[in-house]
């Protein structure tokens, strides 16, 4: 049993409470006003009050105490006498005591209500709301300030600018809710990168039937046959194969990926060249994953241990 609760109860019935060697909670009146230093705005309503007193002798708890507790009148001021020792420790201590739904008593004895506790059934559902006088401007007038400052200092470029901003924020937006997919890469804020030229087709243009270009184009790998060392090149087949290889490096550099294809090749292996954002070396074509698996144990223990298998 919490002794807030029992207060929060008494006060909503009588308005007045006392606690003895404590002081006396009760409710004031207060119309709806306007706090200019939290710049807070408060509904009318009731609020609570605290006045300390040390000589209270009146102890407005006790019914309430042996009512909930079902106990005698001893043993009810015996526990209202210890939560109020346990409150006097706590600020003696130099530390905040915070009672649930009144408010909290600071080191040097001030109590602070809380700010949206009011016990005023005709200002049910209002809440105090923090706003910003009407002289301050606010984040986003202060961003669209600066943004036409820049287009003024900056008038040949500004427009430029800003045009580039609105196609931004219009695609990541419609990207946002689902309605329009692009592969467009935008940079930071919505502007895109310095140097592009990007064009938007809007035209209500019927859609064409796919030509053999618009089919997925397969990556094939064909060596060229040498009276030295054989060099395998990149060959692009718009033909779909379903095949699998096992990659022993991946490259950005295109030399050094076909260095180690030619060491791979003078060894009898069958190399493969596989294009990409790293120009992928791997070794098989095979028509299953399960094929690969088998001879993965091996390459990775004679070759390179981070090798992996890779569908093409």
């Amino acid at each position: 049993m919490q002794i807030e609760t029992i207060i929060i109860q008494g006060l909503s019935e009588g308005g007045r409470l006392q606690i003895p060697s404590w002081g006396t909670f009760y409710l004031m009146e207060k119309p709806a006003r306007w706090d200019a230093v939290t710049n807070t705005a408060f509904p009318r309503g009731k609020y609570v009050g605290f006045t300390p007193s040390n000589t209270t002798t009146e102890n407005s708890l006790l019914p309430a105490v042996m009512k909930q507790m079902r106990c005698s009148i001893e043993m009810a001021e015996s526990w209202i006498a210890r939560k109020v020792n346990q409150w006097q420790s706590t600020l003696d201590s130099g530390s905040i005591l915070w009672l649930q739904g009144l408010g909290s008593f600071r080191k040097n004895g001030t109590f602070v209500a809380e700010k949206n506790n009011q016990f005023d059934h005709y200002s049910f559902g209002f809440s105090t709301v923090m706003l910003y006088a009407l002289n301050e401007p606010s984040a986003l007038e202060s961003k669209v300030a600066a943004s036409l400052k820049m287009v003024t200092e900056q008038r040949s470029e500004g427009l430029k600018a800003w045009r580039k901003a609105a196609v931004a924020a219009a695609i990541t937006a419609l990207v946002t809710l689902g309605v329009y997919q692009s592969d467009l890469r935008t940079e930071m804020a919505g502007w895109f990168a310095p140097g592009r030229i990007i064009e938007l087709d809007h035209s209500d243009r019927q859609p064409t039937a796919p030509s053999i270009l618009d089919s997925p184009v397969e990556e094939e790998v064909e060596t060229v046959v040498n009276t030295s060392v054989q060099t395998p090149t990149v060959v692009r087949k718009a033909t779909a194969t379903k095949r699998y290889c096992i990659v022993v490096g991946a490259f950005k550099i295109e030399d050094n990926a076909t260095t180690l294809a030619d060491e791979l090749k003078v060894d009898g292996m069958d190399v493969n060249i596989l294009p990409g954002s790293l120009l992928k070396v791997g070794l098989g074509h095979y028509l299953s994953r399960e094929a690969a698996k088998q001879d993965l144990a091996q390459i990775q223990s004679s070759i390179n241990q981070h090798a992996w298998i890779y569908a093409y």
